[in-house]
């Protein structure tokens, strides 16, 4: 069936034929296994040890079914290949600890898993461990008891083994010092602004000004490199949408998925009084209701000897106190409610937001359908390969294919960015990575060349034909008159700028004060607020990354000029100020753990490195491809 696409320059008329040429994915991500009958099924060994395959599959299915449902579809290629090597990369260093606990003589004793199990909140009602709570816990995240216990059990392991490991990995007070000083440093700059838009328009040019402008920037009006080319594109993702998937398949399949993704659960932020009688929370709620905010009623709390905690995005199951979960999903959003009696005294709340964890089933509906019309796709495509490539090795024009291949083709002229002699963009189907790969094929390839079919990103092929080439060339002064005058305007308009700026800029450097070398010149200064070297600038500011990167090269008093894409901007720095960490404790404790965890989680990475060399960890690369291929 032909579908019109709409014309690019000269007439992109478009043939579009429906289907798509890939390499099947079983089960989309998926190996087949059985295919290693008779062969290796060590994906890696430790110490000689076998690493059985599917150990890692498991943990591969397991980290794709999350990513599709938070990205909403399937992973490209280069995902897929990234979830596996990270599947492979935590079953190895499983292997590895266990293999370095049995050298060390590390145990964990079973009352020791005991505990961490009931120590888990998911696990508990009123604050023990509840085994129905478990079992349904692990259902909804499709483990098995026994499963999860190895897994609690080898995180005991690595603990008892990391630990000590990372006990010295500390930054020296020396070190966070130092870094706290050059992170923390403030700046503060005097600027000037001078916008193009303020500067006064330039006397109309003469014609022999504007031919000579014309002249001097020829790259400024010549028209790049044009090619006109044929193209096929065999997409699953351009076929999926129009596969028709029985509704019995899309109900088991979303089945699956709601069994893996766990339920939809209300969730609720709220902010809580928790008073310990009757009267103190009637004086609290009259105060709340007469618009006092949450900061005023923190301290009226203490007041009262109250406690005031905030929930945010809390479930009806991690409201400790039963009467409160029903009341806090059972009030309006915004209002003042209470009080709530409970075990514990009187409570006094207000809902300030409303949510949901996990996928709605409408979404997760239409997610499962695409999955399944992406494997359709990439099945049908499957059988229709050889007879592609038979068309092409036969030669057939790409206009003349025949309509039952799945090929979305279509033809027009274009340039190396993907834009028509236009200027608009070529209406080329499919993802970014697509559209890259065909233009550098299309300005890689000669005129006349015979069409191949070339292997496209996340399972699509192409084939192209250049049925002509346009050398690039300067546009006729005729022709390009109206750019040309747009031009010469614009460059009058920012000379004139720069020279504001560079006169300010040069007072500056002869010891004059920016605010008074403004005044001078009719222009007024301003005090910016102070910079420091990792903060992004604010929205909106003058004061952009590269303006930062300029002032913090400068000493006091010293000058700098930027030209944005708005103007110009000539700045001072007035001031430097170094804060210590008595100044700012809380920042300063923050980078220190910062530094720590980075430390530690380098020593952590050398120190598995090591013991994978020591145990002589191998990989077999080709069995780990069938797993995300």
């Amino acid at each position: 069936m032909l579908v019109q696409v709409r014309k690019l320059m000269g007439g992109w008329s478009a043939r579009v034929f429906f289907g798509v040429l890939v390499m099947a994915f079983v089960g989309w991500g998926v190996s087949n296994v059985l295919t290693l009958v008779g062969g290796d099924s060590a994906v890696a060994r430790v110490a000689g040890v076998p690493v059985d395959v599917s150990l890692v599959q498991a943990r591969y299915q397991k980290l794709l079914n999350q990513a599709a449902q938070q990205a909403g579809g399937q992973p490209s290629l280069a995902e897929r290949q990234q979830l596996a090597m990270q599947a492979l990369s935590m079953v190895l260093r499983t292997q590895v600890m266990r293999a370095e606990a049995v050298k060390l003589g590390v145990a964990t004793p079973d009352a020791a898993v005991r505990a961490q199990l009931a120590a888990i909140p998911q696990f508990q009602t009123n604050g023990a461990f509840d085994k129905a709570k478990f079992t349904q816990a692990l259902a909804q995240i499709n483990s098995s008891p026994d499963e999860f216990i190895g897994e609690v059990k080898d995180g005991l392991i690595s603990r008892q083994i990391m630990v000590p490991v990372l006990g010295g990995a500390q930054p020296s007070d020396l070190m966070v010092s130092r870094l706290f000083a050059l992170l923390a440093q403030q700046r503060t700059p005097a600027l000037v602004t001078i916008p193009f838009s303020a500067q006064a328009q330039p006397a109309a040019p003469t014609d022999a000004a504007l031919q000579r402008f014309w002249r001097n920037h020829p790259a400024a009006f010549t028209a790049p490199e044009y090619r006109k080319i044929e193209l096929v594109i065999l997409s699953p993702a351009l076929l999926a949408p129009t596969e028709q998937v029985a509704s019995q398949d899309v109900d088991a399949a979303l089945a699956r998925a709601e069994a893996a993704a766990g339920p939809v659960i209300p969730e609720r932020t709220v902010q809580v009084l928790s008073v310990p009688d009757l009267a103190a929370s009637s004086r609290l709620e009259a105060a709340w209701k007469k618009g006092a905010d949450w900061a005023k009623m923190q301290k009226l709390a203490k007041i009262y000897g109250a406690s005031a905690i905030e929930l945010d995005h809390a479930s009806a199951q991690q409201i400790p106190e039963t009467s409160l979960a029903k009341a806090v999903f059972a009030a309006d959003t915004g209002k003042v409610t209470g009080p709530v009696a409970g075990d514990a005294g009187m409570y006094v709340f207000k809902v300030t937001g409303e949510a949901e964890a996990g996928t709605p089933p409408a979404v997760l509906r239409a997610q499962v359908t695409q999955q399944l019309q992406l494997q359709m796709a990439q099945n049908d495509v499957a059988g229709r390969l050889d007879a592609v490539q038979d068309a092409l090795a036969a030669q057939t024009p790409l206009d003349q294919l025949p309509g039952n291949l799945g090929l979305t083709a279509l033809s027009g002229t274009l340039d190396a960015a993907g834009l028509t002699p236009d200027g608009t963009p070529a209406p080329l189907p499919g993802g970014a990575d697509l559209k890259a790969a065909i233009l550098k094929a299309a300005f890689a390839a000669n005129k006349g060349d015979p069409a191949q079919l070339q292997n496209g990103p996340d399972g699509s092929y192409f084939a192209l034909s250049v049925d002509d080439v346009i050398a690039p060339a300067v546009e006729p002064y005729d022709v390009a008159k109206a750019k040309v005058a747009a031009a010469w305007t614009q460059a009058q308009i920012e000379r004139e700028a720069e020279v504001k700026a560079a006169d300010l800029f040069e007072a500056v450097s002869q010891g004059q004060a920016l605010s008074d070398a403004a005044k001078a010149a009719g222009l007024s200064a301003s005090t910016a607020a102070p910079v420091t070297r990792g903060a992004a600038p604010a929205a909106g500011s003058v004061i952009d990354q590269n303006l930062v990167s300029l002032l913090f090269s400068l000493k006091p008093g010293q000058a700098t000029m930027e030209k944005t894409a708005s103007g110009y901007v000539v700045a001072q720095l007035m001031s430097v100020n170094t804060p210590t960490p008595d100044q700012d404790p809380q920042d300063y404790q923050a980078l220190s753990a910062a530094m720590m965890r980075g430390l530690q989680n380098d020593v952590a990475g050398s120190f598995l490195d090591a013991l994978q060399a020591n145990l002589k960890v191998s990989i077999n690369q080709k069995l780990l491809a069938q797993l995300y291929q």
